[in-house]
């Protein structure tokens, strides 16, 4: 055992040489095998691919330099700090693929590693795999999912350079000079070759490690966001309860008011009334998997015809969007906020008081629950527009079907959708008509007051604005 090892810990190792004729599949089994048991007992596994020390890190030294050489169009830092690195990463299927420009970093790296000279046939998607093969395996990189853009005309991906020290604590591994550095693996066309598809036994295998038992987790900081549309053993409980003022505002909370615009021009527009929410697509839903929704429950909202729009390449492009867009998207409305899940093909871009990014588009994951507009911070931003300290809060939500958003042709876009609670847009309707009319301030300000007090109840912490106190 090397001196860098620990008597606590369990090893497997398996030997292989640093060829790429090497068929590492062959100890897949095995690899399982262990990484079963140690799940079994309740432990963890830590899994070292390591090499001579005389390697180096050499992908990481590497990128850093191209980064800073700026001669790779998208390859840039991602902040001051120089932490993270957005890399482009445009499909070589794209209309628009330029190989020259958006498969250059990839070809640089493997020109480095001596996987390809000029008059080699060009293989781009070959590089790309070899580059994204190297940063997923290294342990110098860490993809930051939630900041990379791939469905936007000019995609890419952000990493994150992890430092060395955290680096050690994740892994546990000490110092000692009884362990050789980790560094980038490298992926042979053979290799490639076995990644694009998998090993007949993984299926089974992959089944025995989900079944394996796994130790606690922490608990994440963030509460995950409920599947509010998903039917419930008991549909007469209610959504939402334990705040105050609730009953009062039930139905002004759930209706929301839905505008649509085709080309920049309003074709249609409804309020709904179901306090579960609503469903906007095509046609009305069917099928046993959509009983899952409480169809029932759920109002069915239709997109309008493209039948009004007057220019007859728009309204053909329109139409052959609506073909992406069938399941359409699930909304509600209440106390907290406007959420949403999308459950269609096409790509769905919003923007509300709660979008992560405030320069670039915000895509919708499909599946996945979120909250676009939260009801709190609207109130927050609300108050400190009357202290002037703010601007004037937006209470709508804008989706764009098919089309990146927001960007400048905002008139241009094929299907624009605009969300709001109705309660708020009287709210807003009353705080505008009592900021505008100095004879009646100190009584409109009191009715604010009062509606401040009603949607937020005596449980939130107090914020102040000179004598006046208001619970936000």
């Amino acid at each position: 055992m090397g001196s860098g090892m620990s008597k606590d810990m369990t090893y497997l190792c398996i030997s292989a040489s640093d060829s790429s004729s090497q068929n590492l599949m062959q100890h897949f089994k095995e690899c399982i095998k262990f990484i079963h048991e140690c799940r079994l007992h309740g432990g963890g596994c830590l899994v070292h691919w390591m090499c001579d020390r005389n390697g180096g890190r050499r992908l990481r030294q590497w990128l850093i330099e191209q980064i800073d050489s700026e001669l790779y169009s998208g390859l840039i830092w991602e902040n001051e700090e120089k932490s993270m690195f957005r890399i482009p990463w445009k499909h070589a299927g794209k209309q628009d693929y330029n190989q020259e420009v958006d498969a250059s970093i990839f070809k640089a790296w493997a020109v480095f590693k001596g996987k390809f000279k000029e008059g080699d046939k060009a293989e781009p998607a070959t590089w790309k795999t070899r580059l994204r093969c190297a940063l997923n395996k290294s342990p110098d990189f860490e993809e930051v999912t939630d900041r990379s853009q791939l469905d936007i005309s000019e995609p890419y991906k952000v990493y994150r350079i992890v430092p060395e020290e955290e680096q050690k604590c994740k892994s546990g591994v000490g110092t000692g000079s009884g362990l050789a550095d980790v560094i980038d693996m490298d992926c042979s066309p053979s290799a490639i070759d076995d990644l694009m598809k998998e090993p007949p036994c993984v299926e089974e295998y992959l089944g025995i490690i989900k079944r394996s038992p796994s130790p606690p987790q922490e608990t994440c900081r963030n509460p995950p966001i409920p599947d509010w549309w998903v039917q419930q053993p008991n549909p007469t409980l209610p959504l939402m309860n334990g705040y105050t003022g609730y009953e009062q505002h039930h139905s002004g909370y759930s209706q929301m008011v839905i505008n649509f615009f085709y080309g920049g021009k309003l074709v249609g527009h409804i309020t709904t009334s179901y306090p579960e929410g609503c469903r906007i697509s095509l046609s009305q839903p069917s099928g046993p998997s959509e009983k899952l929704y409480a169809p029932d429950a759920l109002e069915h909202v239709r997109f309008p015809s493209a039948e009004a729009i007057q220019n007859d390449r728009q309204k053909q492009i329109t139409k052959k969007l609506f073909g992406h867009l069938e399941r359409g998207v699930l909304l509600h409305s209440n106390k907290q906020g406007i959420f949403i899940k999308r459950l269609c093909q096409g790509r769905v871009f919003w923007s509300g008081n709660t979008m992560l990014y405030k320069d670039r588009p915000n895509k919708l994951d499909r599946d996945e629950v979120v909250k676009i507009f939260d009801t709190n911070l609207f109130f927050r931003d609300l108050q400190q527009y009357y202290n002037n300290q703010g601007r004037y809060p937006d209470n709508r939500v804008t989706l764009c079907f098919g089309e990146e958003f927001p960007d400048p042709t905002l008139r241009c876009k094929l299907i624009l959708v605009q969300v709001e609670q109705l309660f708020l847009r009287q709210v807003m309707e009353d705080a505008g008509k009592a900021y505008s009319s100095p004879a009646a301030d100190e009584t409109q300000h009191e009715q604010v007051y009062r509606i401040f007090q009603d949607i937020c109840g005596p449980h939130q912490r107090p914020l102040f604005r000179e004598n006046q106190q208001i619970a936000v």
